[in-house]
């Protein structure tokens, strides 16, 4: 940052100093009814800008109070298969960077699957409007980034599979493009093309990334699951829930399922930077969903701050809210929603017919 010039702090102070005179003033002239107003209009609004911040606060410091009482997440065993779905590099680490390393600790393996390679992301490109040529570097840098975090973990770079669809593009994917091909409005690209991609020239379509992740549960055979909640706030890894929940479905894999939460809503998690020794708290967006807790060691946090700093791209941009996930616990619910949207129709009112099947 420049200096300022003796002149120049001259001239800020005089400004200063008229402004101070001037309120000053105005305030003198001022009624006692109308200062008042004054006093009440100024925190009208300090509240008005401040009360989501003070609210996630509340929510923040209560929840964390509560962390120790949930329930514990079964610990992995020896032969453990884990495989984490991840809609772009850096959420494995955030959500699962402890799980990660203590699986492949107790003698498991790990597989990683990035759905997308991060190419949307223009301020970590390097300007608020870059090239899509530019996006496609940014995509190779974060597709290095993301093995190096596993490494950092103790995992190899085979644990990484990167599938290559578009960044901010999953949900039309899984909406409005399941069989037409979606061309990306960052990179123009319309089907998989970035070296060390698991099947390049597969199309930008939903059906091509539900098959893909079909076949990768399918050879894999995962003991566990993990991916995002649909509850997330971010649309890709909404998406990622979708299609991860369809494969599983599709394989009978329903029960090997655990979700986690990184966009979860109210400024999540507070406080933002390093602190490895607060609990990481369940979401306000997770609110209802049957939290279990993983409890980290020391080295394990350190191993997952290392992993998380690996992503220089995000951490340059993001830095505070990336290091929050640095906490004495890991949260993943074997839920997607709240049980109580979870219910069989029948529990929630519903009169069914058993010899018909007819619902009222």
């Amino acid at each position: 940052m420049r200096r300022l010039r003796p002149w120049q702090w001259l001239v800020l102070l005089l400004v200063l100093y008229l402004g101070v005179a001037e309120a000053a003033r105005l305030w003198l002239g001022l009624l006692w009814a109308e200062r008042l107003m004054v006093l009440a209009a100024a925190l009208g609004v300090w509240a008005f800008i401040n009360g989501r911040f003070l609210f996630a606060g509340y929510h923040a410091l209560v929840a964390s109070a509560r962390v120790r009482g949930l329930p514990l997440l079964p610990p992995p065993l020896s032969g453990e298969r884990l495989l984490v779905l991840a809609p772009h590099p850096d959420d494995e680490v955030l959500a699962a960077g402890g799980l990660m390393g203590r699986v492949a600790r107790e003698g498991g393996e790990v597989r990683v699957v990035y759905l997308t390679s991060g190419d949307a992301f223009d301020l970590a490109a390097g300007s608020p409007l870059p090239s899509p040529k530019a996006l496609r570097r940014l995509a190779l840098r974060r597709m290095v980034e993301a093995r190096r975090g596993l490494e950092a973990l103790g995992l190899p770079q085979e644990s990484a599979l990167f599938l290559g669809f578009p960044d901010q593009g999953l949900y039309p994917l899984f909406t409005t493009h399941y069989y037409l091909p979606y061309e990306s409005p960052y990179t123009g690209l319309k089907a998989v093309a970035y070296p060390g991609c698991h099947r390049p020239g597969l199309p930008y379509t939903g059906k091509a990334l539900e098959a893909l992740l079909v076949e990768v549960l399918r050879s894999f055979r995962p003991t566990r699951i993990l991916l995002p909640s649909p509850l997330d706030a971010h649309r890709d890894h909404q998406a990622t829930a979708y299609f991860g929940m369809r494969a599983a479905a599709l394989l009978g894999l329903e029960d090997r399922l655990l979700y986690y939460i990184v966009h979860g809503g109210y400024q999540y998690p507070l406080p933002k930077g390093l602190h490895p020794r607060l609990p990481l708290y369940p979401p306000p967006r997770g609110r209802g969903l049957p939290w279990q807790r993983f409890p980290l060691s020391e080295e394990e946090v350190r191993r997952k701050e290392r992993a998380v700093r690996a992503h220089k791209s995000q951490m340059r941009l993001l830095s505070r809210f990336l290091l929050a996930f640095v906490r004495e616990n890991e949260l993943y619910s074997p839920l997607p929603v709240p049980a109580r949207e979870a219910l069989a129709a029948e529990e929630e009112g519903w009169a069914v017919l058993p010899e018909r099947g007819e619902v009222f």
